[in-house]
């Protein structure tokens, strides 16, 4: 049996559900999380709790106790579905009018990424959709995804894997389901919050691991020149960690193929995402 865990006890996943007036469903407001559990262990959950306050907070949600366990949470609901390696998703609802919130986690298997996308890249397409950097929803992980998802299904039309956003004011924000990263001269750099960067959990892992590794690691504005001058670039996110990004609109970046920095941060990466 698939299980779920929803508003303080697990039940089968077929059986977790929201109210018809759950203003999450009626609304979209109301936030997720997506992560990876490694043997019922998420890499930095504490941030993803963090992020999650935060956005609550910022949609004017009460944060639910069981928040406070959901790492004993995360490691029972893998052992219950016999994921060793889950791929899972926290849903926080606005709940229904003068009622609680309500709290979902779910998990199916961690095979979002084929290994392919790591030995050989990725490729991304330059969306036709633009970010709205000065609004709050690019700060958080709201259930509004739909420019997300419709701009990642018209990159996979155009033979793509994922699609790169532009805010306003026609600079890089980031990818429809990840942050990016480019690497030039040695140094690696990735959109700000305030160009409409989600703040990525695994984005700042990247930051502090290359930091820690003597690479010279930061923000700053990036434009599509940029990109196309670069040496690398690549994707992050919690599932899967780290995506060389080879090509964008068909254009090789560098060399085309993945670069020794992204091999060796990404090493770093997945050392410290499986730590015991």
């Amino acid at each position: 049996m698939t299980w779920a865990y929803q508003d303080g006890g697990f039940v089968p996943a077929d059986g977790a559900h929201v109210a018809a007036d759950d203003a999450g469903l009626l609304h979209g407001r109301g936030l997720f999380e997506t992560f990876r559990a490694r043997q019922g262990r998420v890499y930095l959950l504490e941030r993803h709790i963090g992020r999650l306050r935060a956005g609550a907070a910022a949609l004017d949600i009460e944060a639910p106790a069981e928040l406070d366990r959901l790492p004993t949470t995360v490691q029972e609901l893998a052992e219950r579905c016999e994921l060793p390696d889950a791929r899972m998703r926290l849903t926080l609802t606005a709940g229904r009018q003068a009622g609680r919130p309500s709290l979902v986690l779910h998990a199916r298997p961690a095979t979002d990424y084929p290994s392919d996308a790591y030995t050989s890249g990725v490729t991304a397409a330059i969306a036709t959709t633009r970010r709205n950097e000065t609004s709050p929803l690019a700060r958080i992980k709201s259930l509004n995804y739909l420019d997300n998802l419709l701009v990642r299904e018209e990159a996979r039309r155009a033979g793509a894997d994922d699609a790169l956003l532009l805010n306003t004011r026609s600079s890089l924000a980031e990818s429809a389901t990840a942050n990016l990263f480019i690497v030039g001269g040695g140094d690696v750099l990735t959109p700000p919050v305030e160009d409409g960067a989600l703040p990525g959990v695994t984005r700042s892992a990247v930051l502090e691991l290359a930091n820690a590794a003597g690479i010279r690691a930061g923000e700053a504005t990036l434009t599509i020149d940029d990109l196309q001058r670069a040496d690398e670039a690549f994707l992050t996110n919690a599932v899967a960690g780290m995506l060389p990004l080879v090509a964008v609109d068909r254009r090789n970046v560098g060399a085309g193929e993945p670069g020794e920095i992204t091999r060796r941060l990404r090493a770093r990466y997945e050392e410290a995402a499986a730590a015991p």
